[in-house]
């Protein structure tokens, strides 16, 4: 699958270049608001969101497939608490679609049977168990742990999720020792504040800028010395050139990075209403996915932001304006892995 995903982005990409067409080739979908946690650097199930159904979120796969979507990310909240989330993940592989499902791994290992056809799990891990359950609470590590391991003994690619605050900033080894000792990706992201959490929130778990970079910069190397760490060296390296890493997004160009939040890609909020990217998740005047996919979708487009520190969304910037050094990077990492052990 993971070859016809790329077939399919590479052109799909360069279609866009040349003819300026618009079509979503990734979407992430918040599936849900509600969780089995509660952790500091996320708010969402305090929110009340009447979340689409199962008839309506299976239809919205269906729509996005036959609009070119080659790639879902599953998110929330905590999407293991629907109880209908092996069958989005299902009729994600019957069009073709790589899914990822992000959890905090709590759930994991009862319901790993109900996830055949899912690409790749990522799990929130902040660290060693102590900083990972203040980063969210008592017993996480544990769990996700468990969720882990349930993973590896399945064959399921994982990547560990890790979320850089002022508790977990120092410990970026470990969490690296961690993913390559479990035949893991290790992935790294940049506190947000809006839509996840309030600013004052953020600013308390926040790491200092100085400390903040010299973890970026471990993680550089520990990357460039073929570790299995997720972010791309492109995508750090936009990292430490950010000015100011308090301010998430800006409006200003940066380089050759080009957005293409709300043309290539999309997400959709528990509610139905469709957003450039999950960075506007709740704060852009979207149009609710039930009304008109395509109608939601062009309403998409029109945003001001110009680039952003959310390393996933700029990873997705960079493949799609087809930056050279990002695909000539991305197409060694891949021939570098080595398969999990297990079933495929």
């Amino acid at each position: 699958m993971k070859h016809g995903v790329a077939l399919r982005t590479l052109l799909t990409a360069a279609r866009y270049r040349v003819s300026g067409a618009r079509a979503p080739l990734a979407a992430h979908l918040a599936v849900t608001a509600r969780c089995d946690a509660l952790c500091t650097t996320c708010a969402v199930p305090l929110r009340k969101v009447r979340e689409l159904d199962t008839d309506a979120l299976l239809a919205l796969v269906d729509g996005l497939a036959a609009r070119g979507v080659a790639r879902v990310t599953l998110g929330g909240g905590e999407p293991l608490v629907r109880d209908d989330i092996g069958l989005v993940v299902r009729r994600c592989a019957d069009h073709g679609i790589f899914s990822q499902l992000e959890t905090n791994g709590h759930r994991y290992p009862a319901r790993a049977a109900e996830l055949d056809g899912l690409g790749e799990l990522v799990v929130a891990w902040e660290g060693p168990a102590e900083v990972h359950d203040l980063q969210r609470e008592p017993g996480s590590w544990v769990r996700a742990r468990a969720a882990l391991d349930t993973a590896r003994a399945r064959g399921v690619a994982v990547r560990l999720r890790t979320t850089l605050t002022r508790h977990n900033v120092d410990h970026v080894e470990a969490i690296i020792d961690a993913a390559e000792a479990s035949g893991a990706l290790a992935e790294f992201q940049l506190l947000r504040a809006a839509p996840l959490v309030a600013e004052a929130q953020a600013a308390a778990l926040r790491a200092g800028p100085e400390a903040l970079r010299a973890a970026l910069r471990r993680i550089l190397e520990a990357r460039q010395a073929g570790r299995p760490v997720a972010n791309p060296e492109k995508v750090l390296r936009h990292l430490l050139a950010w000015e100011d890493l308090r301010q998430g997004t800006d409006t200003a160009p940066h380089g050759d990075l080009h957005c293409l939040a709300g043309q290539l890609f999309v997400a959709v909020d528990a509610d139905g209403t469709m957003s450039p990217c999950p960075a506007w998740a709740r704060r852009f005047p979207g149009r609710d996915v039930r009304d008109g996919l395509d109608a939601a979708f062009d309403a998409a487009r029109d945003h001001g932001c110009r680039a952003c520190t959310d390393p996933g969304l700029t990873e997705y910037n960079y493949l799609y304006n087809l930056n050279a050094p990002l695909l000539v990077e991305r197409l060694c990492a891949t021939l570098r892995r080595t398969p999990s052990p297990g079933p495929t």
